[in-house]
């Protein structure tokens, strides 16, 4: 009997050990894992890039040499066709047509485009209750059933840290910056309604051709746009 209790006291012992054990391991983790994400939050994200503005009254060669006539001449022949579109090239039309005085009075700077599988990749700085923060908008881009295009930005990072208790609040100032940098401009409505998760038609003219987008697919460092001929009618 006396060993009986004598080790049934041992075996409670025990028990109670490893249960503190358990629950100090898991605080030190949640602790470890806090920091970390703290320390990340003033980290440089590998999709960053400083961005020298462009001072240039000359178009983007990209634009001018690649876009507007590939997207021409593919437009012509009244058939389905795939477009590609380089991060590098993105990058040069937003250095060269961004105006980067009017990014500063919204609180923005060094914008940028990165392009991962599945993903589109808004990075760019802010300055956020006295602190200069690197924040990326993670979208992705989607076409429903109805053709309704959207691009679904509702996932931010903070630095090397995603930022899922605050996410809404930077989203909606980063959007309202944004807004108020486009605001004069003539596809205002159209960056709004992306900006507020909300969706478009994503057709247009090419001279007398009219094209819709069926599907965006985003890649390693390029998109792919594949559209399709739009009858009148």
């Amino acid at each position: 009997m006396k060993n009986y209790f004598h080790n049934k006291g041992i075996n409670l012992k025990k028990t109670s050990f490893n249960k503190k054990t358990i629950i100090s391991l898991t605080l030190a983790i949640l602790i470890v894992l806090c920091i970390l994400w703290f320390v990340g939050i003033f980290m440089t994200p590998k999709n960053f890039r400083v961005v020298n503005p462009i001072n240039s009254e000359l178009v983007s060669p990209y634009l001018t040499n690649y876009i507007l006539p590939h997207l021409y001449n593919k437009s012509q022949y009244d058939q389905p066709f795939d477009f590609e579109i380089s991060q590098d090239g993105i990058n040069d039309i937003i250095a060269r047509h961004t105006d980067s005085n009017g990014l500063e009075k919204a609180g923005l700077s060094d914008l940028s485009v990165s392009f991962r599988p599945g993903r589109i990749l808004l990075t760019g700085k802010t300055h956020y209750h006295g602190f200069d923060f690197i924040v990326t908008m993670v979208l992705k881009p989607r076409i429903d059933r109805k053709g309704q295009f959207s691009l679904n930005g509702s996932k931010f990072r903070l630095g090397d840290s995603p930022m899922p208790f605050i996410a809404r609040a930077v989203e909606e100032k980063i959007a309202n910056r944004l807004e108020q940098y486009f605001k004069d401009s003539k596809n205002a409505g159209f960056i709004k309604s992306l900006l507020d998760s909300g969706k478009v038609t994503p057709a247009f003219k090419i001279n007398n051709s009219k094209l819709r987008v069926e599907k965006i697919i985003a890649l390693d460092k390029k998109l792919i746009i594949h559209f399709l001929p739009q009858q009148d009618g």
